[in-house]
């Protein structure tokens, strides 16, 4: 009888005991790497959900500032509001025809002063001060504006009355008059209130669930899943939040009950992991993906441009010979747009987007900037009498007639070209440089393009 106990204990330490140590070694391993897996996931999740939060007000204040800078840069609205003053006009012009092209809750014009000469509050025009419906925020970026270089427009988030609203204010300022200063000191300024149902198409957009205004006390917010909605209101401290997708929760609810039955069930778990790994990866890359092309045309934006023109700035002082910019601007665009609708306009835009594609080489890219600004980067190309050729060619192509809402519409385009190393050896600065070379080309008369290099001034036209 000892004998036998001394056998049952000797196969209990050297058999049964290993085992049931190594198979609780192997569950408490795996629960652990699980839960590790899952709150990793988790964190990438949100983590890239609040860059795409970022980028969805980015993208939504460079948007709004584009349409007040249209409106601004307009030798009609400087003679209306500089010149003399008419309001029928800027109400027509600006106040509703801003409602009407971009949704706006309320538009404004102010004086050098900062004071209100015209505004369009809930459908009405009229002198409300813009300063009594805005604030948190409201003068730090007019303040900004006017400190700038005169021409550029600036956007922010401030709040109007409970809500958060978007801002963008843009100098006024003359289009082709030469003769006039491009300094007025008057302001146009664009509003968009953000309220919950325009959130909640940003966050349908980028998908972001359930995005929204939010205060710091807010105890239903995951502190990880929410972003301080601008520097200007920091004093505010309110947040854009949203309900954060936790693909590692989901993970634990699938895998954990097999992993406390039996040890085949922890390789069953360690399938499903692998399984939702690949998933929770795969739609980070899609949205990510998403975010970085123009939702209309699926050209790269502007996040995938500068990507891809870092890399390939980057690379001169390696290998790379050269890169050539150019910067298009559309001709004619806004009268399509406003006289044959939205609708009209975005299959406009779609069709230029494939005729560019159509002309590039493989290692080309063509981004929308937005509105009707696009950008072709061509890698290797310096000589410009090929650029010129390559310019004329996207010139005769863009201004052939289009077929548009059963009409037949034409429009031109014009062109700013930068080479680097020549002009930059920077992303911003070659950018800057071919924006610049597309004001002198607007300015020559539209429908051609222009170098900047001093080097080569002449007009190339189609």
């Amino acid at each position: 009888m000892p004998r036998q106990i001394d056998a049952t204990r000797q196969f209990f330490f050297k058999v049964i005991l290993p085992l049931a140590l190594l198979i609780a070694l192997l569950l408490v391993g795996s629960a652990g790497g699980l839960i590790w897996l899952a709150d990793y996931q988790t964190k990438a999740a949100i983590g890239e959900q609040a860059r795409l939060a970022r980028a969805a007000v980015d993208v939504h204040g460079e948007a709004l500032a584009k349409g007040a800078a249209d409106y601004g840069h307009w030798d009609e609205a400087v003679e209306a509001i500089v010149d003399r003053f008419d309001f029928s006009w800027v109400d027509g012009n600006i106040g509703q025809a801003g409602a009407q092209n971009y949704g706006l809750a309320m538009s404004f014009v102010l004086d050098p002063e900062n004071r209100t000469l015209y505004s369009y509050v809930d459908g009405k025009g009229g002198t409300v001060d813009a300063r009594s419906l805005l604030s948190n925020g409201f003068n730090e970026i007019l303040a900004r504006n006017r400190a700038g270089d005169h021409v550029s427009s600036t956007s922010g988030l401030v709040t109007a009355g409970n809500e958060l609203a978007m801002v963008a204010v843009a100098p006024l300022r003359p289009f082709d008059d030469k003769a006039r200063s491009q300094d007025t000191g008057y302001l146009i300024v664009f509003v968009d209130v953000l309220n919950g149902a325009r959130l909640a198409d940003l966050g349908h957009t980028y998908l972001l669930p359930n995005l929204r205004a939010a205060d710091i006390d807010d105890g239903s917010v995951d502190p990880r899943a929410r972003i301080r909605i601008s520097d200007e209101i920091r004093a505010t401290a309110r947040y854009l939040a949203w309900d954060p997708v936790r693909p590692g929760d989901a993970l634990l609810r699938t895998a954990g009950p097999v992993l406390v039955l039996t040890l085949c069930a922890f390789v069953a778990l360690s399938i499903v992991v692998l399984r939702y790994s690949g998933e929770a990866a795969r739609l980070i890359r899609s949205s990510e993906a998403r975010a970085m092309r123009d939702a209309l045309t699926g050209l790269p934006n502007r996040l995938l441009l500068l990507d891809r023109l870092d890399r390939l700035v980057g690379h001169l002082k390696s290998r790379q010979p050269g890169v050539a910019l150019m910067y298009l601007d559309l001709d004619g665009f806004k009268a399509i747009n406003d006289g044959h609708g939205h609708a009209a306009g975005d299959e406009l835009l779609c069709q230029v987007a494939q005729r560019l594609r159509s002309l590039l080489r493989e290692q080309d890219t063509a981004a929308r900037l937005g509105g009707d600004e696009f950008v072709v980067v061509m890698p290797g190309l310096t000589n410009q009498d090929e650029l010129r050729t390559r310019a004329s060619r996207i010139i005769e192509t863009l201004r052939s007639p289009y077929r548009v809402a059963d009409t037949v519409v034409e429009i031109g385009v014009s062109i700013g070209i930068a080479v680097s190393p020549t002009d930059g050896q920077e992303s911003a600065a070659l950018l800057q440089k071919a924006d610049q070379a597309l004001y002198l080309a607007k300015s020559s008369g539209k429908g051609i393009a222009r170098f900047h290099s001093d080097k080569a001034l002449q007009v190339v036209s189609g």
